[in-house]
């Protein structure tokens, strides 16, 4: 089969597309035929960084939809040709690749009125996206949402899943991502250029925010933390408040971080099957239209790597797939 695989943790220059042996699935695994693929910022920054448990040559890759090709003798809820998506586990990733075989109880089932190319947007993005609002903010209608860096994966879908809550949000953005942001329902949007403390006050009628959702960094989730009132909360998604302290001690705030990396390494089984219910929500979602996928480019798997250098150089608005197989 062919796959891209990293030879060394030396940069995009490092990855190659190359012809390897196909997997064969344990006893709790199935094996996927890959259709398409999604691309995220993790992808071409593991590139450079590595991972703790990867064997060099590495076939790398997290975002993976497809078709069962075969099961483990121990999986019995899916069957051959069932249409599926999944996050990888990172430890051993191996989703850049034509085939590949992933527990099955990381697995989610996808509509087969949802395109391949759409599901494979929402595994990395979409899940973190999905924890941030669900499980930590637990956001409810009425509430006042500001999102930073919106224009990203993450963000993109925090901000539309948000709003599916019922809340008011605010997502923070350059000027390259507004209109698809405000098609979304959004509403409203912010350079960063701008004032955005006066912005965000004004537009929340100087009540300020029952949240913050960070997808930049610890300095800009410390400035964020100013804008929130009293019990309310942030969710760090890109970083940690490991250096940069919060501007807004005193004001009881809940800080809480999304991880979706360690899910494996240090999540027990319900955490892994918790991924697969946010991916049969999100699939159902998507499929139904009450979510937009943001796929804004689809490219052949032979310019993955390319694809990966224009994520990393920012030129483009929304999700990257990569189309592998029929």
């Amino acid at each position: 089969m062919q796959a891209w695989i990293l030879q060394q943790p030396d940069g995009l220059q490092a990855l190659s597309l190359t012809t390897t042996k196909k997997p064969v699935p344990t006893a709790d695994e199935i094996c996927v035929k890959v259709a398409a693929v999604g691309l995220n910022p993790i992808d071409y920054k593991l590139t450079d960084w590595g991972y703790a448990t990867w064997n060099y040559p590495q076939i790398i890759g997290l975002d993976v939809t497809g078709s069962i090709e075969s099961v483990g003798e121990n999986v019995h809820h899916f069957n051959i040709n069932d249409r599926v998506m999944f996050f990888a586990d990172p430890r051993t990733a191996g989703g850049f690749a034509e085939y590949i075989c992933v527990k099955a109880i990381a697995v989610s089932r996808i509509p087969v009125t949802l395109s391949f190319t759409d599901a494979a947007a929402l595994p990395c993005a979409g899940y973190s996206a999905w924890i941030a609002v669900h499980d930590k903010l637990q956001v409810t209608a009425g509430q006042h949402i500001a999102i930073t860096g919106a224009g990203g994966g993450v963000g993109g879908f925090a901000a539309q899943l948000a709003k599916l809550a019922g809340a008011h949000v605010y997502a923070i953005a350059e000027r390259q991502h507004h209109a698809r942001l405000l098609s979304y329902g959004i509403d409203a949007v912010i350079c960063p250029q701008k004032n955005i403390a006066l912005e965000l006050i004004n537009l929340t009628e100087d009540r300020l925010l029952h949240g913050v959702i960070d997808c930049i960094s610890a300095k800009s989730g410390s400035i964020m933390s100013a804008l929130i009132r009293y019990n309310g909360h942030i969710v760090m998604v890109a970083n940690q408040f490991d250096q940069v302290p919060m501007l807004a001690t005193t004001k009881a705030l809940s800080i809480h971080e999304v991880a979706l990396h360690g899910t494996y390494a240090h999540g027990a089984p319900e955490h892994i099957s918790h991924l697969a219910d946010i991916g049969n929500n999100l699939s159902e979602w998507v499929a139904n239209g009450r979510l937009h996928s943001m796929v804004e480019k689809i490219v052949p798997f032979d310019k993955l790597a390319v694809a990966l250098a224009e994520l990393k150089n920012n030129t483009h608005s929304g999700k990257i797939v990569v189309h592998v197989g029929s």
